[in-house]
């Protein structure tokens, strides 16, 4: 009997320790969207005065090396995450949310608030749902990620080659069936992310110090998701 009550005690604990390391995980990622539209507010104000910094954001050489940078930054950060600082981590975070919201001035800069805040909230609710079901789901995800990630990258290059030749990019019925695809990729890997951060915890379980820096650098990756997932939704569902 006392083995049986160890057992559950230990079962309640570890699911008490994943609700809260998953909680401090979207809580800074809550922080880092703050901080990704607060510089998206005020680089879309410095376009509409200055809108010659609207070339340098939607320049295609300096959007290839963004798409470059950000894996490699992230495989960097994630090699040294044993020896960094959590501090060290949570600048990566917020430093990384704020070079997301430079490339989003564009969006609030042009386009008009209520269609930010409606395709705004679409995002929050597929988000969610999508991480819920990562959350709860038996199924290993690593299954189907890898065509996920095939697809979306594929999506990328596909936009990138359209804005090095305008005359290659999707118009009409065959740019939304490549934004629906985009945006069935991204579904898939929120839900799959989430799913990771559940074996992370298991992984890291009693070790504070390392599960508060996978609960930041976590968050950056769920941001990620989350952005690309609202640019998808803007594309498709963001006009007057």
């Amino acid at each position: 009997m006392n083995q049986f009550n160890n057992a559950v005690g230990n079962s309640a604990k570890v699911d008490v320790g994943l609700k809260n390391f998953m909680l401090g995980t979207y809580r800074y990622m809550a922080m880092a969207m703050a901080v990704t539209a607060g510089v998206a507010y005020f680089g879309g104000q410095a376009i509409q005065s200055n809108p010659q910094l609207l070339g340098m954001l939607r320049n295609p050489i300096i959007v290839l090396a963004f798409i470059f940078a950000i894996p490699l930054l992230f495989g960097a950060v994630g090699r040294k995450l044993p020896t960094m600082s959590l501090g060290g981590v949570q600048t990566f975070l917020f430093g990384f949310a704020a070079f997301m919201g430079m490339f989003m001035s564009a969006v609030s800069a042009f386009v008009p608030g209520m269609i930010i805040a409606k395709i705004f909230f679409m995002t929050v609710a597929m988000f969610a749902a999508l991480s819920l079901f990562g959350y709860s789901t038996q199924r290993n995800l690593s299954t189907f990620v890898k065509y996920a990630f095939a697809a979306f990258i594929g999506y990328i290059a596909i936009n990138v080659l359209g804005m090095f030749f305008p005359a290659l990019r999707p118009t009409g019925p065959m740019d939304i069936i490549i934004n629906v695809i985009a945006l069935g990729a991204i579904a898939m890997i929120t839900a799959w992310e989430t799913q990771m951060l559940k074996r992370v915890y298991y992984s890291a379980a009693g070790n504070e110090a390392m599960m508060s820096k996978m609960s930041a650098y976590g968050a950056a990756s769920l941001l990620l998701a989350f952005v690309n997932m609202f640019q998808i939704l803007m594309s498709l569902f963001g006009r007057d």
